[in-house]
């Protein structure tokens, strides 16, 4: 289930790249919502289990990349005007509420939840 939940993921940011780059324009907030997404992900599962545990949170490390693309996105593409203001806050809204909301929700809460409910759950 894990592999076809991040296999359907990884496709459909590839769609929203392919989008993007063929349409341009208005197009970038897809793949855009991807990345405040994974930032939203960095900040309130890794960042903050690492703090909490005061232990290494696996995937850290590695999320920071996407925090170091959103700083991009920022600084060359809202700085040079490649994108218009508007894309870029509806963009990631729309990331922080969808996709970032789930990586919060999900693997703090809503996982060990299920998997504690299939484990009592008589065979």
């Amino acid at each position: 289930m894990f592999f076809w939940f991040n296999a359907g993921a990884i496709a459909l940011i590839a769609v929203s790249n392919l989008l993007f780059d063929s349409l341009g324009g208005h197009w970038i907030t897809l793949p855009l919502l991807w990345v405040a997404g994974f930032v939203t992900h960095v900040a309130t599962v890794h960042l903050y289990w690492t703090i909490r545990r005061n232990t290494y949170s696996p995937g850290l490390v590695s999320s920071l990349l996407y925090v170091v693309v959103y700083y991009l996105l920022i600084r060359y593409g809202l700085g040079q005007h490649l994108m218009t203001s508007a894309d870029f806050a509806i963009g990631t809204i729309v990331g922080i509420v969808t996709v970032g909301a789930f990586l919060t929700v999900g693997p703090t809460f809503l996982f060990p939840r299920l998997m504690r409910s299939q484990s009592e759950a008589p065979s």
